[in-house]
């Protein structure tokens, strides 16, 4: 009788003993599990960290938010989540301020307009990365841009080929090409805007003498 307390006894100690293992193995193994999740985390952040710096050649650029306006035109700039985001451009003056823009025309625009020469920062049409736009490759598209220039950018030519050859009524221009088209209709406007006002003081001139005979 004592041999098979004895027996039951011993048996019950392994079994315990057994469960003891299987619980610090399954431990372990979750604290594994726990360890390959965390390194994971850890290399997507640095994956992440770096995309972001790859997307700033100078790390005094900046994003827009909902709320910036374009320096030029004082029209809403679209953020890279945006189909319109694009077409902004970005340039740091030579104070090292930024100023934003919603598309080509304004970027080019605003160094006749202030007499400055900034550096001017365009995004790569297929990954929203800042170019300058000084060394992207230009393509003219029938694209709806947000003031109507349809100018899209790649950092690589390459790119810029494949584009083409996907949309045969595509070209690529020379940024000369595109300066001087700015500096054009920009000359149209100012044209305009002058001889609006100088029939508004025509206008104003006329009502005055009709104002003048009328009380005589």
């Amino acid at each position: 009788m004592k041999k098979f307390l004895t027996l039951v006894m011993l048996l019950a100690m392994f079994t315990l003993a057994a469960c003891g293992q299987s619980d610090q193995s399954s431990n372990n193994e979750e604290s594994k599990n726990t360890t390959q999740e965390e390194t994971s985390t850890e290399q997507q952040n640095k994956k992440d960290t770096t995309t972001a710096e790859v997307s700033k050649p100078d790390p005094r650029l900046q994003e827009p938010t909902e709320h910036t306006v374009c320096e030029m035109c004082n029209m809403k700039v679209y953020e890279a989540t945006d189909e319109l985001g694009k077409f902004t451009g970005q340039a740091i003056k030579e104070d090292g301020s930024i100023a934003f823009y919603d598309d080509i025309g304004c970027l080019l625009n605003a160094e006749l307009a202030h007499n400055e020469k900034n550096q001017k920062y365009v995004r790569d049409y297929n990954t929203l990365e800042w170019v300058l736009v000084d060394d992207a490759t230009i393509v003219k598209t029938d694209l709806k841009s947000p003031m109507n220039w349809g100018y899209v950018f790649f950092k690589n030519k390459e790119d810029a080929e494949k584009f083409i050859a996907e949309n045969s009524s595509y070209k690529i221009v020379e940024l000369d090409v595109v300066k001087q088209e700015a500096k054009e209709r920009r000359e149209a406007k100012l044209k305009k805007q002058a001889e609006q006002q100088q029939q508004q003081q025509n206008g104003n001139m006329d009502s005055m003498s009709h104002e003048g005979h009328s009380h005589s």
